[in-house]
């Protein structure tokens, strides 16, 4: 595998993360439902870019679990070393987690919980708020530190930029 791209700016803590995709999920490029997913190296240094599914449904699909699960397990064996993958659902509606966003968190536990290689979190986007619906592992992303960084340097726009 060719070396993934990888930005100089760790996101270090589970109030970072949260604003990282406050920021990242505040411009909706579609309408209707999303599960966005970005990967994190082991030093919270983001790989790649975002890949972001349009038109999901509200309930769990097999399907998209299923392709998800696909690569994270690609990430995993390619990378050879651990990672976080970070996921958002979009949806409009209330800002705090709804039952189907819980079924979403249940459904992709079963699905990478069985796997220590790879840490995930999830998160709700709304028009309003984002909402963390599982929490990142405290022990890659210190719970109790609050986001120091803004997000113009937490997002670092150009990395990707430069790269080209």
């Amino acid at each position: 595998m060719s070396l993934a791209l990888r930005s100089p700016v760790p996101i270090t803590s589970a109030a970072e993360l949260s604003v990282w995709w406050a920021e990242v999920l505040s411009e909706p490029d579609a309408p209707g439902r999303a599960l966005s997913l970005q990967w994190l190296d082991s030093a919270g240094c983001r790989i790649g870019r975002v890949l972001s599914i349009s038109g999901i449904t509200a309930q769990p699909d097999p399907g998209v679990i299923g392709f998800v699960r696909q690569l994270r397990d690609m990430m995993v064996s390619e990378s050879g070393t651990p990672a976080h993958l970070a996921l958002a659902l979009s949806r409009s509606g209330r800002s705090s987690a709804t039952r189907s966003d819980r079924e979403w968190a249940t459904v992709l536990k079963a699905a990478f919980d069985a796997d220590d290689q790879v840490s995930w979190s999830l998160h709700v986007a709304t028009d309003r708020w984002i909402t963390t619906v599982v929490e990142p592992p405290a022990e890659k992303f210190d719970a109790r530190r609050i986001a120091r960084r803004p997000p113009s340097i937490l997002l670092d726009r150009d990395w990707l930029v430069d790269q080209n």
